[in-house]
């Protein structure tokens, strides 16, 4: 039974092949014609039940027309399938009650047809607007008109309450599905929206190449974090590195080498800091580092290990060994130094160290 409602359910929520057309609106009335066709079968035996041979014949043939549609929806056609629907939906709710009166209650199936229309007409708002003044215009007419040509055949009382709750149903169920495919719809909107923000984000603070953060992203975080310390009356670290000689390894072996060695590092870069700080790519082969809650003395050692590591790593790309070193410059902040001016100064110390001869940090 379980995998039988999984493949309806599949059956019913395939997608369309267009990418003009809209899912939502193909569901929405692929289960809206089911559902209206089913209870235009028992408006049929209902109308022919009391006498009204003629109008219960039509109603087969709007059965039909639901049906019609429902197969529409899977032929790529998912405007041409609102169309039939709307078109239909108003015979009914037109021919219906002008013939039998408006205790059959047919004239509300209008109410169906403006919100269908609005979930899926890609129009500006006003033009929706007016279109469902029409609709709530033409709806008023249908329900004024009957009382003036009546009267009707009405049939059994007990058969016009069963009816009439089967009536109640349909109505329920319909406006029950509506509103679900409006919920499902806004939701992949919002989805969508948020996953494109997350997109933009992530362009705007995260280095493509390295997947580090980028300069702009690890500035604000530093000013952020100044901000807090400042307040504390502590202090964190900030260091620079530089791989050594990196233009030669762009020279020798190509840029696409001197990428790979820049992600490589980067994965060293980042479990080094995991719990500890952040890193990000300061600008070409420049990356920055900043130990959030450790002392000058913590972070020199964290640091040299790395360089040791990276120095003691063989780097293999397509074929070659490439030999890679850091020099880095650290510095401890000081409220009165700021950002800018530690900064600075683990910079002074980068260069300090590629004068010592490089592959070192300098404290």
């Amino acid at each position: 039974m379980h995998n039988l409602i999984l493949a309806i359910r599949a059956f019913l929520t395939q997608d369309v092949k267009s990418e003009n057309e809209t899912k939502y609106l193909a569901v929405l009335l692929r289960v809206l014609s089911i559902l209206s066709a089913f209870y235009m079968i028992l408006a049929s035996f209902h109308l022919i039940f009391i006498s009204y041979y003629l109008f219960g014949t039509i109603a087969i043939l709007f059965i039909a027309a639901y049906f019609a549609i429902f197969i529409e929806t899977y032929a790529n056609n998912t405007r041409s399938s609102l169309l039939i629907y709307n078109i239909t939906s108003v015979s009914v709710a037109v021919i219906l009650p002008l013939a039998t009166g408006n205790d059959k209650n047919f004239q509300w199936v209008f109410l169906l047809v403006g919100l269908v229309s609005f979930f899926g007409i890609r129009s500006e708002f006003s033009k929706k607007l007016r279109n469902m003044a029409l609709i709530t215009l033409a709806f008023v007419c249908i329900n004024i008109l009957p009382t003036i040509f009546g009267p009707y055949k009405s049939g059994p009382k007990s058969l016009n309450i069963i009816f009439n709750s089967f009536t109640a149903l349909y109505y329920g169920l319909s406006i029950s599905i509506i509103a679900f495919c409006y919920y499902k719809k806004y939701n992949a909107s919002e989805e969508k929206l948020y996953n494109y923000n997350q997109k933009l984000l992530q362009m705007a603070t995260i280095d493509t190449l390295t997947e580090l953060a980028n300069r702009r992203s690890m500035t604000d975080y530093l000013l952020q974090l100044a901000f807090v310390k400042n307040k504390k009356g502590d202090v964190f670290c900030i260091a620079i590195a530089d791989l050594d000689f990196f233009k030669k390894i762009n020279d020798i072996y190509g840029h696409y080498a001197g990428d790979y060695i820049l992600q490589e590092v980067s994965k060293i870069f980042k479990e080094t800091m995991n719990g500890r700080g952040k890193v990000a790519r300061w600008g070409g082969e420049e990356f920055l580092f900043c130990f959030d809650d450790l002392s000058i003395k913590q972070s020199y050692k964290i640091l040299n290990k790395m360089r040791e590591d990276i120095s003691n790593t063989h780097f293999e790309y397509e074929g070659n060994d490439i030999h890679v070193t850091l020099t880095i410059g650290l510095e401890e902040y000081y409220h009165v130094t700021g950002v800018e001016g530690t900064i600075s100064k683990a910079d002074k110390k980068l260069y300090e160290g590629k004068e010592k001869g490089r592959n070192i940090v300098v404290m």
